[in-house]
């Protein structure tokens, strides 16, 4: 599972966010999208991380000038004039309950998953890549596109009404991971439970050799590996805004996976790039906020606070 140093590759959307939170305010035109704040949280930790995503036209060059600018590789980011971009509303009530509603005038999440290219036709060479939450079938084609290829698998899931969910529950999606992410809602609303030995269980029955880790909010995350489950607990000192927190877990995973091999290690990565998302607002202040000192102490306050979940 451990590979050389290379490229990291987010795979997932680039949106244009509204985010009103109860009682704070709103921010308008923020760069978000599963497949960013995934490429974020990877960016903690390496220097070498790209973005594959389809924009239609009317994507802001601004948003995509600053992204670049905090160090993220933009050449798997494709403008096509097919689709219009994706928009959402990210709506927080003051007890955290969030709902997210795609905006009419944008495109769907399906559209614009149909238009991605392959990584390796962008010019990309990844070593690892994380499937950031989409369409199934936007997730279907990105794994057929790596299928034969030496490197690091993970997915993350996102269950909407509109999200097809046979791809899931046939457990045609799993059989290639290296891991597989969720959180206890998306987890429960699959499968009726959020017991990760159960379902590390049901993987192992449907062909899957995938490492579990499901992520449990403010709680943190449980990683199952070989019968033994590992909490590793947040590191957030201040909460903020929780916008894209399991998303840069997943991203700062898929780093800590490639370099360690490790699953445990790399979820106390994740946990630390998930921190600095958590307290900012919007993926480029957290791309700003996550220094590699204060990032590696983190790490280190986490590895001293492991324990076996019951």
């Amino acid at each position: 599972m451990n590979r050389p140093h290379g490229q990291l590759v987010t795979i997932g959307e680039l949106t244009v966010d509204d985010v009103v939170v109860e009682d704070q305010g709103a921010d308008w035109k923020q760069a978000g999208g599963g497949g960013l704040y995934s490429a974020v949280g990877a960016l903690t930790w390496s220097d070498d991380v790209a973005l594959s995503s389809v924009i239609g036209e009317d994507y802001p060059e601004e948003l995509l000038s600053e992204l670049r600018g905090a160090g993220l590789q933009l050449d798997g980011v494709i403008r096509s004039g097919a689709v219009a971009s994706i928009g959402l509303w990210l709506l927080y009530e003051r007890d955290g309950t969030r709902r997210q509603l795609e905006k009419r005038s944008g495109g769907t999440f399906a559209e614009v998953d149909a238009h991605r290219h392959s990584p390796y036709a962008c010019g990309l060479n990844p070593t690892a890549i994380h499937v950031a939450p989409q369409s199934s079938s936007g997730q279907v084609r990105a794994l057929e596109q790596v299928r034969g290829r030496d490197v690091v698998r993970t997915l993350d899931v996102l269950i909407e009404p509109a999200i097809e969910r046979d791809p899931y529950l046939s457990g045609e999606l799993f059989h290639d991971l290296d891991a597989f992410l969720p959180s206890e809602q998306e987890v429960d609303d699959l499968w009726g439970h959020s017991d990760i030995r159960r379902l590390a269980a049901w993987l192992s029955d449907h062909g899957s050799p995938a490492v579990l880790v499901i992520k449990r909010g403010a709680a943190g995350v449980d990683v199952h590996v070989e019968g033994t489950v590992t909490r590793v607990p947040s590191v957030v000192s201040t909460l903020v805004d929780p916008t894209g927190a399991g998303d840069a877990f997943c991203g700062g995973f898929l780093a800590g996976l490639r370099a360690t091999g490790d699953p445990v290690e790399a979820a106390v990565r994740g946990c630390v790039s998930s921190s600095f998302v958590c307290e900012t607002r919007g993926a480029l202040a957290a791309a700003a906020a996550s220094h590699p000192d204060l990032a590696r102490a983190r790490a280190d306050i986490l590895l001293k606070s492991l324990r076996e979940a019951s």
